[in-house]
């Protein structure tokens, strides 16, 4: 064995965990956005399909409104009603949050 090669290992080393570290962190960072998006559209999903239901059962008219998450996300629905006079009436629901959207559109007789 030559002198000085325990070094060159041990900085070698050094460096490949570092880079494999790196590497944990960036999947960790993305797998974090991804679980966030998915609980930020699931109850966007929710609470447009609320409002959609409502439409459905009770009064019909556009309008809009502001539900909070439990983290704080606000999430904006702007609502409309169109058709009728013969045709099925097209309900949508769009929902907002951050620089995010959900549309949702059903049709109901009316």
């Amino acid at each position: 064995m030559t002198r000085g090669t325990s070094i060159v290992d041990a900085v070698v080393s050094a460096g490949l965990a570092g880079i494999a570290v790196a590497a944990l962190v960036a999947v960790a960072s993305l797998a974090t956005g991804g679980l966030r998006l998915a609980r930020d559209l699931g109850i966007a999903v929710a609470v447009g399909h609320e409002r959609l239901e409502t439409l459905r059962a009770g009064p019909r008219a556009s309008g809009d409104d502001r539900v909070i998450g439990r983290d704080g996300t606000i999430y904006v629905r702007r609502w409309t009603v169109v058709g009728g006079r013969g045709r099925p009436l097209v309900l949508s629901d769009d929902v907002t949050w951050g620089r995010r959207s959900l549309a949702l559109r059903t049709e109901t007789i009316p």
